[in-house]
């Protein structure tokens, strides 16, 4: 009887703590933290955050060195260039030359631009065509035809051209090389043209390059010209003419140049050394090979070395950047170098441009690039594989990354049923493959992370997420399902003392 009195106090004492500790949690709004069950996580606040999710572990994970800087599309990229075809090897061409075999007849030839970027015709051989325009090349072949034919008569056409192309790849239906058929021609059109892509595509990206290394460059580029078939500035002026242009600048000015300089319309004074520079080629722009130096002003940058294209770039080779040009003025760099520090002699100049697909979709013309000839066009796919969980998970396994959306480590918890009973969730284990046949792993806190006090973090095809627990979680699931509530609430009472709590159970007597 004593014991049971005892056991009736204390339960009564219980229950009123217990009753006050409600008292207080509902008196306070119930604003806080499970702390009989830690793998309940979240934030609970009534203020609202925002927090970056991690795209890549700094602690395990190298930053790759870029091999170019990635910019949103600039104002230059949207205009359309005036494009001047220029021959490339595989271009079908065709020649006609009057009485070049037979007086009074029309001698017609086809032929395909060879590798070595030369056509060969009747009588001439073989003349140099790709990187050339079609007025260029009727004017090289009326130049070799000076001595045999008076007063030539040449006319050359395009049978087949291979030189407006442009490459796209990555998540559309149709990849491979497509033409250009108009100097506006856009990604848009592009990615119409190749079938389409995924309504889920974030970004779409376009690749320019231009070739520094003479070793990477096409035959036909790496060509010597001989002195006598330059023209323009490539050509060796002559005295007369040299003399001609300090006469022009004294009548216009009333003042001598000084030694060793020139004049001409489009820059008053420029050096004689820079005179015979030979041009160099063009990027991105309209025309895959370098313009004549004719039609370049002798202050070009073509003249000092620089690459130009015609959307407003020209690559700075002390630099290593490329530059935008206004008039001629050199304005603030745009790109970072291409290269590591380390890397003195790179072999391409890359221009990458990236265009947020999802904006461009829903109308913002501002991101329509114009497509330049050999423009790489890269439209980047979601990520696809398998990311793994396991430990105090309610559901381990394998799961697949969405194909709409990323998912991160607070999303993988959820969609694998939440942390199991004993789960701590400040002990997590994230391996991650870092290399080929190398992989890193990290602690992190997933409470943290749910309380917004650390960043989310980006899972990416083959991670492997532990979920840890540690001595004190079997003790604190132990206490927690000493607890049940029905209709109200009540403890556990351990068999043995039933009778001297509650008295003995009834029998039924049979007579």
């Amino acid at each position: 009887m004593i014991i049971r009195n005892q056991l009736t106090s204390l339960m009564v004492r219980s229950l009123a703590l217990f009753g006050m500790l409600m008292g207080f949690v509902v008196s306070s709004g119930c604003e806080v933290d499970n702390y009989m069950d830690p793998s309940k996580t979240g934030y609970f606040e009534f203020a609202p955050t925002t927090i970056p999710v991690l795209d890549r572990l700094d602690v395990v994970e190298v930053d790759e060195l870029p091999f170019g800087e990635i910019t949103e599309p600039n104002p230059e990229d949207l205009v359309p260039s005036s494009l001047v075809y220029r021959l490339a090897p595989g271009d079908v061409v065709k020649c006609e030359i009057y009485e070049l075999v037979s007086a009074g007849q029309m001698d017609i030839s086809v032929r395909i631009v060879d590798q070595a970027g030369q056509i060969r015709l009747p009588t001439l051989g073989d003349v140099p065509a790709a990187g050339l325009s079609l007025e260029e090349l009727q004017k090289e072949i009326e130049d070799r035809l000076q001595g045999l034919i008076n007063d030539p008569l040449v006319t050359v056409a395009i049978e087949s051209g291979r030189s407006f192309q442009f490459t796209i790849y990555g998540s559309v239906s149709g990849t491979g090389m497509y033409s250009l058929d108009r100097p506006d021609f856009r990604v848009m059109n592009a990615l119409a043209l190749a079938g389409g892509t995924m309504s889920t595509t974030q970004y779409v990206y376009i690749i320019r390059e231009l070739a520094l290394n003479e070793l990477v460059k096409p035959a036909f580029d790496r060509r010597e010209k001989d002195p006598g078939e330059a023209s323009g500035t490539d050509a060796p002026k002559t005295d007369a003419e040299i003399e001609a242009l300090i006469n022009q600048l004294q009548s216009e000015d009333g003042a001598a140049p000084s030694p060793g300089m020139v004049a001409s319309q489009d820059d008053p004074l420029v050096d004689l050394d820079d005179v015979e520079s030979a041009p160099t080629p063009v990027a991105d722009g309209g025309s895959q090979a370098a313009k004549k130096a004719d039609d370049k002003p002798a202050s070009s940058p073509a003249s000092t070395g620089a690459a130009v294209s015609s959307s407003g770039y020209r690559y700075d080779e002390e630099k290593r950047a490329w530059v935008a040009v206004d008039g001629g003025e050199e304005e603030e760099d745009v790109l970072l170098p291409i290269a590591g520090e380390e890397d003195t002699s790179p072999s391409y100049a890359t221009r990458i441009i990236r265009v947020d697909y999802q904006r461009l979709a829903r109308g913002d013309s501002n991101l329509n690039v114009v497509i330049r000839p050999s423009d790489r066009i890269y439209v980047a796919p979601p990520l696809t594989g398998v990311v793994y969980v396991d430990g105090e998970i309610a559901r381990p396994g394998v799961y697949a990354l969405p194909t709409t959306g990323r998912l991160t480590l607070s999303r993988l918890v959820s969609a694998a049923g939440g942390l199991g009973p004993i789960a701590i969730p400040e002990r997590v284990d994230m391996v991650r493959v870092v290399a080929p046949e190398r992989e890193a792993a990290v602690r992190v806190n997933l409470s943290a992370i749910r309380s917004r006090s650390e960043p989310d973090i980006y899972l990416q095809p083959d991670d492997h997420v532990i979920i840890g627990t540690n001595f004190w979680a079997q003790p604190l699931a132990v206490v927690r399902n000493g607890f049940r509530a029905s209709y109200g609430f009540g403890f556990l009472l351990d068999r043995n003392f039933g009778n001297d709590v509650f008295g003995a159970p009834p029998v039924n007597f049979v007579r």
